[in-house]
Order: C-alpha cells, then structure tokens, then sequence
C-alpha cells in the first residue's frame, strides 16, 4: 500500500548552528520558510575606537545575519517579524526554551528532552503531548524523536487548546521544535547502566547522521539495547510458602498420620528414593521439603532491541515541503517462572498409598530448567508529510503513515501429569508417585502470534475565513481515513484459537477560532483581549457506528502577562484493535496480592483481549489560568482545574478486591479453601469513572554569564588577552575563524576577525558570539567551542497535582468505588491526593547539575471483607534523581590543548539517589511477601554513565 505524505521545514530561520554548519555562498537566498523569519539588529558594547571605525563585514555575516540567540549575551534585539517555525493562533506559548536553556538540560536527543520537560508536558486530561516541528505537523513523532539537542533553535510548549488547530484532539499539550536552518553532526553515544544493588546490567550504542541544510534534511539513525536479567534471589525475595518443592512433599488429612503428628491436615516429606510404599511411622520422622524458587524466577526480563531510523526532507514541486520517515525496530525478551511442578493426588486403595484418604503429593524438578516465556516483536513504520501554501493565508498539509507489527509470544506451561494421573487413578501399579518425576515430561508450549498493520492518511487545511472587528477568524478543517487489521492466533493446552479485527475509519474534524475582543484594535478593549472556540469531530468507524466530538471554549487576556483558558469537550472513543482482539495468553506461576484474604497468591494469569467491549463517552472540563508576572524575569505560573467523567470506560482488569469480585465472579477462581488459582485479567467496561484535579506551578530560568563571556568583555576593554588565541577552528576556511584567509586580507597573529578595522594588521575584538565578529561558523556553539556564547542558566520547576475526586462506578447498580478513600482497582493501592513533581539545575563554563524529584502522598485499601477487614497501607514516597553533565568542547582551556574533546560531553546519573521504595504494611505493620521492595521497584537505585562524541 502506497502513501503521500510529506512535511514542510521552515527552512529560512536566520540562526546560527549549534554545531557544524555548512559555509553559506554569499550570493546563496534563503528558501521561503513557512512562518516569515524574524529580523534582528543586534547592538554590542565596544570600544569607542571601533565605533568610529568603519569595518568591513564578510558577505557571508551579511547575507545571515544573527538570530535572535544573539539576546542571550544582553544585545538589544530589535525584532520586525514574528519567529521562524511559530504557531499560529493567539494562544502564546505557556513556557519558551532558547538554545541555551535546552543546552542546560544536558540531554543528547529530543527524546531525552522531552523525557525531561514531563512536568511542563503534563496534562491533566491524560494525553501524551502533540509534536510539531517548525510549526507544521508531522507524520510520526519517529521524524523528530533521534535529532540531537543541538540542532534545536527553540522549544514551544503551549496548553492543549492549541491541539484542535492541528487537527488533534483537545487532551494533549503541544510541543513545537524549531530547528537552525543549517547543521550537520556526525553523533555516537556510549551508555552503560547498572543498579548499585548489582544483578543486572545494560548497555547501549547510539549512532546518528544529521544534516540540515535550509529546505533538505537527512537523519539516520542506529541503536542496540540490550540488558541483562534480574531473579528475585538477587533481590532476597522471600516466596510465598509452598508445599511443592524438589525432593516432594505428601500432604494428607488421615487420621493415621495426624494420630502420630498431633496435626490435621499434614505435611510431610517424601522419602528420597523411596520404590515402594512408606509406613506411616516412617513418614511422621520426614522433615518437610522446601525448595528456594526465586533463582528460577526473574524480576527483569533479558533484553534484546535494535532500532534503525532514516528521514528525509526537501522541497518538491517547488515550495511543497516534503518529509519522508522509515523505520524498523526488532525486540526480544526472556523471562523465568519458576520450576515445573506437579500436584499428584494419590487415591484411596492405590499400591502405593498407605492412607486412609486421598492425598496429594507435590512435586518440582529442575531437569527442565525454569519455565520461561519467550516474546519476539518486530515492527515497521513508514510516515510521509506534505506541506503547503494556498496563500498567505492558508496553509496546508497531507499526512500518512503506514505501520506494521508481528509479535510472538511462546510460554511453558508446566509437566503434562494428565496421562500420568490416570494411571494412578487406575491403580496402576508400574505408575510409581515417588519415581524420578521428569520422567512424566513437559506440556506443549503455549504459542501466541499477532500481526497488526494500519494505513492512515488525512489532510488539513487552516487558515483565514472571515474578518471581525477584533481580527480574523481562523479554521481548521481535517478530513482523512485508517484502515487497519488485527489478527491474532494462539495454540493454548491443544487447543487452537483465532481470531481477527478490521476496522475502516473516515473522519473528520472542524475548529472555528473567532476574535470577540481585542485591545490593540479598541473593540471592546476593556476586556482585554477575547477569542471563542468551537470544535466538532466525527468518526465513522466501520465496526461501532459513528463516534462524536463535540467541544468549545474561551481564550481571555485581561490583563498583559495574565490568561484565562476555559473549555468543554464531549468525546466519544471505540476500544483499540488491539483490546478487542489481543490472542489469550495464560501465564503460570504469576504472583498477585490477594486483597480478598490478605495474602500472596501464586495464581495462572490470562490475559488477551475482549470482543465484547463497548465505546466510552468522556466529558471534560478545563478552566487555566497562565501569568507571566514580570516582563524582564523568565519566570511563569500556571493552574489548571479538570473535571473529566467518562460512561462507560475501558479498563485494564482490575486487582482482586471483594468489590471487584462480586461484580465480576466469572473472572477468578477458588479452590475449596478460598485460595486464589486462576484471574482473568482481559479488559473490561466499567459503568462510570469521574475525576477532578487542578495541578498548578511555575517555572523559572535565569540567565549566567558564562566565564568566556567575561574573558571577551575583558579583551574589548583592553584588560584581558584574547581568549580565542591560538585555537583552530574545525570546519572554516582558512586555518583561522570564518572569513579568514577568504579574501587574501592578512592577518596580525592569531587574533580572530572582530568588529575592528581590518587590513591594518590589528585583529578587532572578537564579539559575545564567540570568534569571527558577527557570526560564529561550523558548529562552535553547543556541542562545540560555543558554550559561553549564550552563558549558563539556574532553573527551577516545581508542579502540584491535587486530586480532588477519584471515584469508580465498577457496574450499573454495583458498587461505587472511592478511589481516595480506602478502594483500589490497582496493585499499587489508590489514587495519592496529592503528587508533586520538582526540578532544578545549574549550568556554566560548561559543567552542569540538574536534579529531579517526585513525591506523593500515602494511601490506604480497605482490604478482605466487611466480616473479615485485610486493610493495607502504602506510604508515600519520595524519589531523587541526580545528573552531572561536563561539556568539554564548551571549556576553553581544554579544547586548546586537546582538540580532540570539541564535542564530548560526559554524563553521570543518579536515579533514585537514595534508594526509597514505597513502603506497604498490613495491619499488624507486616510487608505483605507481594509488596516486598524488590518486587516494587526491582532495579532501586541506578548508576547511568554516557559518553558522547559529536563530529562537526
């Protein structure tokens, strides 16, 4: 199947690159960017001499002058036209990255950037954010995800309103990534990683290939993972007290044999060797047997991933800007359950049973080595964007995107004792339950396969419909379709089971933007600024009908520096493909908390996926609150209040509660006694779930002047040497900075060009920019000698989260579940009131330390039944993560003497610095065997160390 699609760079943002640059032609023209480019006039401090001097600038200074990084160093700005890559509409963005504050997180890729922006990407409606590039979609978030950091001009985070111009859904943030319009690096990455508890490891390589030249883009990118098991010995876990174990034992309630112990029932141990039949007496002496699984069962599977990524970029058709995205990624894993076992039950009258009742002897053998489970995944993706313009008012964009995934999934299942147990139950006297027990051999393994693939294509189209009095309406329109299938096989105990999914979609979605008031153009200027919303959507989906969306809202800014956002959203939604269709699996020896008794329980888990599921029907509402207190300061403050209901959710299975048991009986399984053997954990609709929050914070960023800074306003006053002496710089013409020994001009030492005279022999101080006057060249920004060029920045962050209600609705007429209250439909308890997410860094000359830390506050399940209460209690908890990052190519010193480190950072990371795992006690203070520490956070504490090399 064929799919056009491509995306439009903004491809004329007069930047300087980060890292290395291709040198511009000085008769070379920018390419039209899709957004008009910003115009700067920077004006710098400089001797008076150099004032009244003319200088003559290179052609290539002038024909690209600085961007707006230039600011960072103090320069006045002058700014005629909005930035490159921006979003249109009039919800400005809720916080803004430079260059700088991106190079302050330290991180290699936009992944690992937006890993680190989570508090500020965060939405409260659940939604992972919408990514944009330079403002226009883009058809996989696989186009962006491998870039490196330094190819980044700016980042735009802006609240989930903004996602409905792009065609989106109103439950996500939106992040918009604009890039230089000129790069090329060459990046491998080292990461090793290990827990300081030991057990496990991993490893991983990086491989990246970016250029970007104006309209033209080319990434490729290359990754291996791979990581190593963890068992739960290496962790202490204590298993669950079991009556199988490797040298047997018999468990029986006759009289005869309590009479010689003085209990009912009894455990005892199997002779070894025994051939023939025990004597009572005999086996009342027999200690029981026990057997320490937990070096058969793992905690981490074994890892395996390899991941391949290209993307290509350019114009067609003229000013079509066109984007083209293949990759394929290949996973493997492993994971231990622990021994076969086999619970033969030995009938009254059999040759070898000296009891009076039947008893039941259980056994493991290691012969076999754990049971394991077996998952291979191989996925494939291709994505293509086109993007446009009708006019200056109407912008366009076509977007498809073809993906593919096969997953195959292999589990042992255990000893096949079937035939054996017949026998026993014959009397067959050559069926001896003492003999070796490998000789009963293992079941067929359980076999599982799924193969899904989706092809997808919409366009949009936005732009100006009419004129108002306060400004334009704005529209957007998206129209487009899927079509996808799921078909799923598995191979469970000798029987076969298929089963197969296809969905064909059309929708479409419609969003209308109307100025009411607006101050500039005094309409209505008492107010403030004013623009309603109106959204609708419509999904004709081929197996459930049609689906709707139906939404509005309000942008109001009062006051400058003060917004108000205000929206409803209806919003129905189908289950996935997957959901409806997933093969059934049944997993053995899977570990689950029984909250009914309070106990830890050894149960076969099913899971797969459930035909038999309804649509949901979400309605929320959002009221937001943004301020910007003061104009000078980079600090902002945002609230946000949430209440979102949903009829008719779909749901992971819930954990087994006595709630969730009596409106769900179908789903688990007892034996006589009331322990837990068997729980379908297939997805399920409950009736009704409602939700409130309001999460608020701030961020804050302040600019350090950096020590090269310093060193060049010391050279300019005539107080300090050059800083830039002596150094070459890679990727010019020339053995000097950009310019020199271009035109035959000479040159005094090896004073770099700067904003003095030129042909006299005097080298003019070099400007905050770094060397070479008005601009720097190939790359000496960011990954390379550019470190102090934008200086060093103090960060903090800190988000609120307040969850205010939490409650579930588990069945029409069923039980109501208040999730802040002492219910739990989840292992790890209930809903925590309260979360707080905190960040804070320090960057300069090159050296950085960001910190990270989460907390959320303790909750408690009200456990067992009302004649029998099993209360647990979960603590709260509070996690740290430390990294330390060194740019060496930003350190002067070094980089003089050692060339070779321009480009390489080091990075050292603590996660979870002091160990902390969440503490769950039960009523009598003791840590249930299923929520010991290994099991909640098996690796714990993390030591990350990464080497990276950029080549310019």
């Amino acid at each position: 199947m064929r799919l056009w699609a491509s995306l439009m760079l903004a491809s004329a943002m007069p930047a300087i690159a980060q890292a290395q640059v291709a040198p511009a032609a000085p008769s070379e023209s920018p390419a039209a960017a899709p957004e008009p480019p910003a115009i700067t006039t920077t004006v710098t401090a400089a001797p008076a001499t150099a004032q009244t001097t003319p200088a003559r600038t290179p052609p290539a200074a002038q024909a690209e002058p600085e961007e707006d990084e230039g600011a960072e160093e103090g320069d006045v700005v002058v700014t005629a036209r909005r930035q490159p890559g921006t979003v249109p509409g009039d919800i400005p963005p809720e916080q803004q990255l430079s260059p700088a504050d991106i190079r302050s997180y330290g991180v290699s890729s936009v992944a690992d950037l937006l890993t680190e922006l989570a508090p500020q990407t965060t939405s409260g409606r659940g939604g992972s954010p919408v990514v944009l590039l330079n403002g226009r979609r883009i058809a996989g978030f696989q186009e962006i995800r491998d870039l490196p950091t330094e190819a980044i001009l700016r980042v735009d985070i802006l609240p989930e309103e903004v996602a409905l111009k792009y065609g989106y859904s109103a439950d996500q943030k939106v992040v918009n990534f604009v890039l230089r319009p000129r790069f090329r690096s060459l990046a491998t990455e080292a990461i090793a990683r290990v827990p300081t508890e030991g057990g496990s490891a991993m490893g991983q390589g990086r491989l990246d290939w970016l250029t970007i030249r104006r309209d033209k883009r080319l990434s490729i990118h290359t990754d291996y993972q791979e990581s190593s098991r963890l068992t739960e010995a290496e962790r202490d876990i204590l298993a669950p007290a079991s009556n199988a174990a490797l040298g047997g034992n018999i468990v029986t309630a006759d009289p005869g044999l309590a009479a010689l112990t003085g209990s009912n029932p009894r455990v005892v141990g199997l002779p070894a060797g025994l051939a023939g039949v025990p004597t009572l007496s005999a086996l009342a002496a027999m200690p029981v047997n026990g057997t320490d699984v937990t070096r058969y069962r793992t905690l981490q599977n074994a890892q395996r991933q390899w991941d391949a990524n290209i993307v290509y970029a350019r114009n067609i058709l003229g000013n079509v800007a066109a984007s083209f995205n293949a990759e394929v990624q290949a996973t493997q894993s492993n994971s231990w359950n622990g021994l076969p076992s086999a619970n033969l039950q030995l009938p009254v009258g059999n040759p070898y049973s000296p009891f009076g009742t039947t008893a039941t002897i259980a056994r493991l053998t290691d012969a076999y080595g754990p049971l394991t489970q077996d998952n291979t995944g191989l996925t494939a993706h291709f994505g293509t964007v086109l993007n446009g313009q009708i006019s200056s008012k109407w912008r366009w964009s076509v977007t498809g995107a073809y993906d593919r995934a096969e997953s195959r999934v292999a589990t042992d299942t255990g000893l096949d004792t079937a035939a054996f147990q017949a026998r026993l139950n014959a009397n067959d006297p050559t069926a001896n339950p003492y003999g070796p027990i490998e000789a009963i051999g293992l079941s067929p393994r359980n076999f599982a396969r799924s193969t899904s693939s989706t092809a997808q294509v919409d366009a949009l189209l936005n732009g100006r419909v009419f004129a108002l009095p306060a400004g334009d309406a704005q529209a957007s329109v998206k129209f487009g379709g899927q079509t996808s299938d799921f078909s799923s096989r598995s191979f469970r105990f000798g029987q076969e089971q298929s089963g197969e999914v296809s969905r064909d979609i059309v929708n479409g979605q419609l969003n209308l933007d109307l100025p009411i008031a607006n101050r500039d153009r005094s309409v209505l200027g008492a107010i403030g600024n004013l623009s309603l919303n109106l959204n609708a959507a419509a999904n004709r989906l081929s197996d459930f009908g049609t689906l709707t969306t139906v939404g509005y809202g309000a942008n109001w800014a009062p006051l400058e520096g003060v917004r108000i956002i205000a929206s409803w959203t209806d919003q129905e939604d189908a289950p996935s493909a997957q959901q409806l269709g997933n093969p059934t699996i049944t997993t053995p020896n899977v570990r689950l908390f029984d909250y009914v008794r309070g106990t830890t329980a050894t149960i076969t888990a099913v899971t797969g996926g459930n035909p038999n599921l309804i649509a949901d029907n979400r309605h929320v509402m959002k009221l937001g609150l943004t301020l910007k207190p003061w104009r000078d300061r980079d600090i902002n403050l945002t609230a946000n209040y949430y209440r979102i209901g949903t009829d008719d959710p779909i749901a992971s299975f819930p954990t087994p509660t006595a709630a969730i048991e009596a409106a769900f009986p179908d789903r688990f399984t007892r034996d006589a006694a009331g322990n837990l053997l068997r729980v379908d954990s297939r997805p399920i609709n409950f009736a009704r779930t409602e939700r409130q929050q309001l999460r608020w914070g701030f961020n804050f960023s302040k600019p350090i002047k950096s020590k090269i800074q310093k060193e060049i306003e010391a050279y300019r006053a005539g107080t300090g040497p050059n800083p830039f002496a002596g150094m070459a710089f890679p990727g010019r013409r020339g053995d000097g900075p950009r310019g020199e020994g271009r035109d035959g001009e000479g040159r005094s030492g090896d004073a770099p060009r700067g904003d003095g005279p030129r042909g006299d022999g005097q080298g003019g101080a070099p400007s905050a920019n770094g060397p070479g006057g008005g601009r720097p060249g190939g790359g000496f920004r960011g990954g390379g000698f550019g470190g102090g060029r934008g200086g060093g920045r103090l960060q903090f962050a800190l988000y609120h989260s307040w969850t205010l209600a939490d409650r579930v609705t588990v069945a029409d007429g069923g039980p109501v579940l208040d999730l802040l209250r002492g219910d739990a439909i989840g292992a790890s308890g209930g809903s925590s009131r309260h979360q707080l997410e905190a960040q804070a860094g320090y960057t300069n000359n090159g050296i950085g330390v960001r910190m990270s830390g989460n907390w959320r506050s303790a909750t408690r399940v009200n456990g067992g039944t009302p004649a029998n209460p099993e209360p647990l209690a979960f603590g709260s908890l509070a996690t740290i993560d430390l990294r330390l990052f060194a740019d060496l190519g930003q350190r002067l010193d070094l980089v003089r003497t050692r060339p070779w480190l321009r480009g390489t950072r080091i990075s050292l990371s603590v996660d979870n610095l002091f160990n902390q795992r969440q503490r769950v006690t039960d009523a009598t203070g003791t840590v249930p065997i299923g929520y010991q520490p290994g099991y909640l956070d098996p690796l714990g504490r993390t030591v990350r160390l990464s080497i990276r090399k950029l080549f310019f």
